[in-house]
């Protein structure tokens, strides 16, 4: 009974490090698009 506690809270543990990771890459995802929208407005702008 004393054992199960630590590998909850390990398991809790590696569970929000991995959502927290996920979350990172989102957000990098979203940035890059972003800027990739952003710049195809200003080649647009450039050329017309």
């Amino acid at each position: 009974m004393t054992m199960t506690s630590p590998i909850l809270a390990a398991a809790f543990m590696i569970a929000t490090a991995a959502i927290l990771a996920m979350r990172a890459t989102m957000v990098a995802a979203n940035r890059k698009s972003f800027v990739k929208a952003r710049s195809r407005q200003q080649n647009t702008k450039t050329r017309g």
